[in-house]
This record gives C-alpha cells, sequence and structure tokens, in this order.
C-alpha cells in the first residue's frame, strides 16, 4: 500500500509540491470547489473558492497559483494568500470549454489542456455519466502568455477528452488523450505525433485511460491511469516499462516533491493524496516569475 498523506477529500486533482512538504492541490466537487494546501501532518488549508469545477494547478516563480477550471470554464491566478489577481477566460476563437490541467513551459509560457466537452455533457453528481461516450468532444492545447493574461496559440484540437500536460527536458511538449489511450509528443508549434499508446483495453462502459503526467530526471514520463488503478511508467522511446499500483481505482494526477524524492498522487475513488518514494528523482518543474 502506498503512504496517505491525506484523506477526506473531495475530488482532488492538481497536486503541486511545495516547500516544507505542503502540497497544493484541487477539490472538484460542488460542496467544496476550492484550492487546497495539504501540509506535512496532513491537515487541510483552504486558501480561495474559485468556483467552478477546478482541476489543474500549478505554481509560478513569485509563489502565485494558477487553477485551471475557475468561474465560467477560467483559467484563475491567484496570490500566495488567496486573492484573484487574473482570470482568463478564452481565445479570440472562443471561451474555453473544460480547463483541464497546466504545466509552465521552458519558454515562461503557460501551457494548458482543454477537455473540450461541456461539464454538464460529462459529469453527474459526484461520477461520470453513463453516456460520456456520445458526447461532443473538441480537445485542445493552449499556449497562454501569463503576464498579458492571452492566449497565444492554440497547439492542438479535435482531442478526445484532453487531459495532463508536462514537458520533458529537452523541451518537447506532451498531452495524454483519455478516450483513446494516447500520449501525444510534439515540438511547441509543430506536428504532433503519438509517443505512446497506454490502455491495457479500450474504454466500453467505464472511463478509464491517462491522466496527469510528469518526468523524472531520467527521462521516464510517469502517467496515472484513471480507471485502471495505477502509474504508467513510460521510457524515451514510448515503450511501457513499468506499472505502479495505487490504493484506489480512480488516480488523477501526479506530481513529484520538491526535492524529486517522491511522487504525490491525487486519488479520487478514496479522496487521498497518496505518496510514494521516487524510483528516480523527479524533474523540476517550471516556475517563471510573472
Amino acid at each position: 500500500m502506498n503512504e496517505t498523506i491525506a484523506a477526506g477529500l473531495h475530488l482532488p486533482d492538481g497536486p503541486v509540491g511545495l516547500d516544507d512538504g505542503r502540497v497544493a492541490l484541487s477539490e472538484m466537487v460542488d460542496d467544496r470547489r476550492c484550492l487546497t494546501i495539504v501540509d506535512a501532518a496532513g491537515k487541510r488549508h483552504e486558501v480561495a473558492r474559485p468556483g467552478g469545477r477546478p482541476t489543474g494547478v500549478a505554481v509560478d516563480g513569485d509563489g502565485c497559483f494558477w487553477t485551471a477550471g475557475g468561474p465560467e470554464n477560467s483559467l484563475v491566478r491567484f496570490s500566495p494568500k488567496g486573492r484573484t489577481l487574473q482570470l482568463i477566460e478564452g481565445s479570440d476563437e472562443g471561451p474555453f470549454i473544460f480547463p483541464n490541467d497546466l504545466a509552465f513551459g521552458p519558454d515562461g509560457l503557460l501551457y494548458m489542456t482543454d477537455s473540450g466537452v461541456e461539464i454538464s455533457d460529462f459529469v453527474e453528481g459526484f461520477g461520470i455519466r453513463p453516456d460520456f461516450l456520445s458526447a461532443p468532444y473538441n480537445g485542445r492545447v493552449y499556449q497562454i502568455d501569463p503576464r498579458e493574461g492571452r492566449v497565444l496559440r492554440t497547439l492542438a484540437t479535435g482531442l478526445l477528452l484532453a487531459n495532463g500536460i508536462a514537458f520533458d527536458a529537452e523541451g518537447l511538449l506532451y498531452y495524454s488523450e483519455t478516450l483513446t489511450g494516447n500520449i501525444y509528443r510534439q515540438i511547441v508549434g509543430g506536428r504532433q505525433e503519438i509517443f505512446a499508446h497506454v490502455l491495457r483495453s479500450p474504454t466500453k462502459d467505464k472511463l478509464n485511460g491517462p491522466a496527469g503526467m510528469a518526468f523524472d530526471r531520467d527521462g521516464t514520463l510517469y502517467c496515472t491511469i484513471y480507471g485502471q488503478g495505477d502509474i504508467c511508467l513510460i521510457d524515451q522511446t514510448g515503450t511501457v516499462s513499468g506499472h505502479i499500483p495505487t490504493n484506489g481505482l480512480l488516480p488523477g494526477n501526479i506530481a513529484f516533491t520538491l526535492d524529486g524524492k517522491y511522487a504525490l498522487i491525487t486519488e479520487q475513488e478514496h479522496g487521498a493524496v497518496e505518496r510514494i518514494p521516487a524510483p528516480r528523482p523527479g524533474m523540476p518543474l517550471h516556475m517563471p516569475s510573472i
């Protein structure tokens, strides 16, 4: 069993390792819909309530929190104390639909996946709608200037539930497509290619597929497989090299602690944050000052 460092969370997602062993994350359900910090003792502290359906979380070099899925499906920047500083609602092509995950790139810009489906067509109560496969999807990946607060480019469209996002040590961009089981790779602004396929069996009546992602310093990609109850390890050739089981079937996202020694997993079946010793040290995230 993996170590549980926090429990009683309400659909947690988007973990980010902070200093002093703290973890920033989001809680998605209606009675919370908040940005939360969990300390080393497992105590929970609410930073802000953006509303909406907060999912991915990123932290910049000023200690501010970026949360995907704020009010009216926006991207929100909060001060370290939870004051709203900035709100981005969409691009020139239209509003965001279902902002999902975030990652700062080596260029100092912010990258975001949009699952591309209306939340009401995908979620029912606390779970996934039984007819989720019949919903219309147009998942996207956006490049965003965090200083100007605007979308610069749409890097991908037509994805079937765009989900996790990460950069490798060479600056290549990766993002997951949950319904197909594909993980894509591209030079920013270039043509995408399928880097890996990670589903053991195709999605049918229950949602399962790749979700959040993080790299270690040796170039191995760690990807949570929602509905399958594990973390898939993928080497630099796109080959699945191993699996790490999680305590529940619904791991949503993954991040490494700042020192790279542990992987943090938000697990939604049990509303918990799990921690495991990293097989290899985690790669540091980009955290530019804005």
